[in-house]
Parts: structure tokens; sequence; C-alpha cells
């Protein structure tokens, strides 16, 4: 029959693990004499146990449970012990010596007057007969828990602080920080400054504000020129309109053509308003609409694609898919943070998701309750090269930003019913969108339009209209104004 695992090697397997077995009650309750050498754990529950004589080196625990334990002389030396429970619990002969203590509770606990504490940084601990605490030091670190360090040496290698700066890193031979709570733009300066030379799609999200690139490759096409005028851009100079690449990035919006999206942002960037909205709306729903048809959690989003929804002002049928991309952008946010701090799929992550809020939220986004497409999705986009996941997350980043900026334009931006270039066209271009109207504001405020357009006597309210929409388009070159009936149904 195979040895039973100790407790020292069911922690280092997961909190999850021995609490599961515990409460099935699979686990011994005396463990005299254990020894716990650089254990990161979080949430374990060892109340009531016997731990009588066991030793604790350089552990970093959180949310411990050491209630009702028989702690007399243990001996804790090293490390940090934050928002540990140990009322109730027996400390007689116990010794806590050069660690931290952090949020901790000794309330209730026996055997103080014989428990020894020697050089220990204590902060905002209770329960000490009223020992006052010193003042609080600087926030600590978040999620630096539930690992152990030698899953994590395997990962990053021994001492590594991913080439984190001085002013980042933390003590000498500390292992980076789980920090779930760090903003995308955040994670992605971070692990750009560790690719060395920034790539050429950086320039692709300039909301994110990454790094430039010192050279671009040549070329004419409208990706390459709408990059050049990106790096311009973020360089503080004024990008400049080329005639031939602005009448080429027009007609490929008027004709609905494949690179549509780099021809609307290539115009945005050289600040030449696109004289084609609607022709292009088609192949651009399409283009993200097939991205997001790919079963992958991490799945990526062009951001050119999106921003040229935005620019051209085209939510119909787009803003419905900000919820998937949310999902991705939070499952992407969390892992992107695992594995700066370490993580993989194969080592105790789990773990460190419980032991920061912000990535429980991320998770809950993701997938909801379900653990194991939050691991499988976890196992996909770490078997990813390095700057292909750092690509999906600035990707996604962006695209999320430019939906919901989608999302607040007003009604009728993109009418659904302008399908045939007779009635949206007007010397060879689109009618620009004025403003969307219901009947009663057709007296209001365009009485002479309603009446040429509607047949409406001036002052008068369009008859059995109550709820249609009325589309006001006016043409840039003449100043001819329309207006477009949409009664329910038609859509």
């Amino acid at each position: 029959m195979p040895k039973a695992p100790t407790i020292e090697q069911l922690l280092q397997n997961g909190s999850s693990d021995w609490n599961r077995l515990r409460k099935a009650g699979k686990v011994p309750t005396e463990h005299t004499g254990a020894t716990f050498s650089q254990l990161f754990s979080a949430n374990a529950d060892l109340s009531g146990l016997g731990l009588v004589g066991s030793e604790w080196e350089r552990c970093d625990l959180s949310k411990m449970n050491f209630r009702d334990a028989d702690l007399s002389n243990a001996y804790f030396h090293g490390g940090r012990m934050q928002d540990c429970d140990f009322r109730g619990a027996n400390l007689e002969g116990a010794t806590f010596e050069k660690l931290k203590l952090l949020r901790c509770d000794f309330t209730g606990a026996q055997g103080l007057e014989e428990a020894d504490f020697d050089d220990v940084d204590m902060d905002r601990v209770i329960g000490l007969d009223g020992q006052e605490a010193p003042p609080p030091p600087p926030p600590p670190v978040q999620g630096i828990t539930a690992f152990t360090r030698e899953q994590r040496d395997k990962v990053m290698g021994p001492g590594a602080v991913l080439g984190l700066p001085a002013a980042e890193a933390t003590a000498e031979g500390e292992l980076p920080p789980f920090r779930p709570q760090d903003n995308p733009g955040q994670l992605f300066f971070r692990a750009l400054k560790r690719l060395g030379a920034p790539p050429v799609w950086v320039l692709d999200v300039p909301g994110l504000r990454p790094l430039i690139p010192t050279r671009l490759p040549p070329g004419s096409s409208l990706e390459t020129l709408y990059r050049e005028a990106v790096k311009t851009r973020l360089e503080n100079k004024k990008p400049s309109a080329d005639p031939a690449a602005v009448e080429r990035a027009q007609r490929s919006l008027r004709m609905g053509s494949k690179d549509a999206n780099l021809a609307a942002m290539y115009l945005r960037e050289v600040g030449v308003v696109p004289s084609f909205r609607f022709s292009a709306a088609k192949v651009l729903k399409e283009a993200l609409r097939e991205e997001l048809q790919v079963d992958d959690l991490t799945g990526t989003v062009d951001p050119r694609t999106t921003g040229a929804l935005l620019e051209l002002r085209l939510p119909q049928e787009v803003v419905e898919h900000t919820h998937e991309v949310r999902r991705r952008h939070a499952a992407t946010q969390l892992y992107s943070a695992l594995l700066e701090a370490g993580f993989n799929p194969e080592n105790n992550w789990d773990e460190a998701l419980e032991s920061a809020d912000a990535a429980m939220e991320l998770a809950q986004l993701a997938t909801g309750d379900d653990r194991q497409a939050l691991l499988e999705g976890f196992q996909v986009f770490a078997a990813l090269p390095e700057e292909a996941r750092l690509r999906r997350l600035a990707y996604l980043a962006e695209a999320l930003g430019h939906l919901e900026l989608l999302g607040r334009l007003p009604e009728g931006m993109e009418p659904a019913w302008l399908t045939g270039p007779e009635t949206r066209e007007c010397h060879d271009r689109e009618m620009s969108y004025v403003q969307s109207l219901r009947a009663e504001d057709i007296p209001k405020k365009v009485p002479a339009l309603g009446k040429s357009e509607l047949g409406v006597p001036e002052g008068e309210v369009p008859e059995e209209s109550d709820e249609d929409l009325f589309v006001h388009l006016r043409c840039d070159v003449c100043g001819k104004e329309k207006l477009i009936v949409q009664s329910p149904g038609e859509a």
C-alpha cells in the first residue's frame, strides 16, 4: 500500500486539495514535528490541528486558519504571514523570529506570555495583549502566495525577476509579484520592455501608448502608410496626407474592399474625412464576426477593424459583440498576470487566483464558475510564443475600448435600412448623417424639409408616424438635405 502523503506534501500541492481532503475527513489531525520550508500557501484550513513543535522556515502564508490549533513549541522563522487567524490557538513556547506579521489576529490565543516574538515586523496585528503596532509600512505586494518557491524557480529561473528595473523589483531573491489588479496597459508596458526592440504591430494599439519602433519596413500598402502615420503622431509630429494614398483609401471604402479597415484608419490619422461610410459596413462587420466565431477564450480581435467601425460610426450589429470581447479581454489579462508572476497551468495557479479579489473578478467575467474552461484557456494561452500572447493582450484591450465607445453613439447613427446607394449618395459620395428625429420633432426642427421630403405642411406632425424614425442626411458638397423614414419592422 502506498504511503499516505504528509501534510507538507499536501500543502505544497495546493490548499484546495488539502481543504477538500480535510473536509472529507481523509487527513489526520496530528502533525507533531511537521517541517515546512519556503512554503507559499493561501486559504488552507489548519484549525484544530496538532502542530506541536512544527517548523515553518521562510514561509509566505496568506489567510491561513490556525484557529484552535496546537502550535506549542512551534518555530516560525523568516517569511511573511498575512491575514492569518490564530484565535484560540495554543502558542505556549512558540517562537516567531525575523518575519512579517500583517493583519493577523491572536485574540484569545493561549500561552502568549510564554511565546517569543523576536525581531518581528508587525502591522495591524491584534490580540497580543494590547501591544501597539508600529506605523504601517508601504502597501504590501499583493498575490505572492499559493505556490512553492521551487515551482516558481523552475518556471522563472533561480531568483529571476523578469528583468524588472530596480524601481519595480522586489527584495533581492524575491520573485515577481502577482498583480492582476494592474490594467492591460501596465502589463503590456512591462512585457514590452522585456521583449527588447518593440515589434511593428505595436503601432496598431496607439491607445496603449506603446514604445515606438525605431524603424519600419518600407512599403506602400495602406497598412504600412497607416503605421507610419501612427508613429509620426506618437512622436508628437503631424502626419502628412499622400494624395494618391487618400484617393486609394476612399476607393477602398466605396468598394468595400478587404483593406477597408486600414483605409478608414489611415484617413483618420492624416485628418481626411472619409467620403463613404455605409459602403464598407458589410465587409468590416463580417471581418469582426469571423474573428469572434473562433472558439478560443483568448482569440484576438483586430483593433484596426473595430477602430474603423468606430471612425465610420457603424454600431449596428456590432455593439452586441462587446460582451464576448470583454470576456476574452478578462481572460487574457488574468493569464498575462499569472505568467508574469511565474505561474503556469502546471503549478498552483488556482490558489494564486483565489488570493486576489481582482483575479477572482477577472475569472468570473471570463468563464463564470467554469474552472475547467478557465484551465483549458490558460493551457492554450501559455503554449503561445511570448510575443503572440502580448499581441493578444494589446489587441483585445484596444478593441474593447473601441466597442465601448461605439455603444455610446446615439440611436440612428447607422440606420439599418440604408442599403441602396440611391438613398444615401450625392456628388459621388455618401451623404452625412445629421440627426435622428421622431415625428413630433419634424415641425420644431426641420419643418421645411418635412414639407419638401414628406409633403407634410409646415407646423404639422406626420400622420400615423408615432413609432417611425426619421434620419436627416446632408450632402457635404452641395448642401442638399434628405429625410429617410424607417417604420417598425423595416430594418
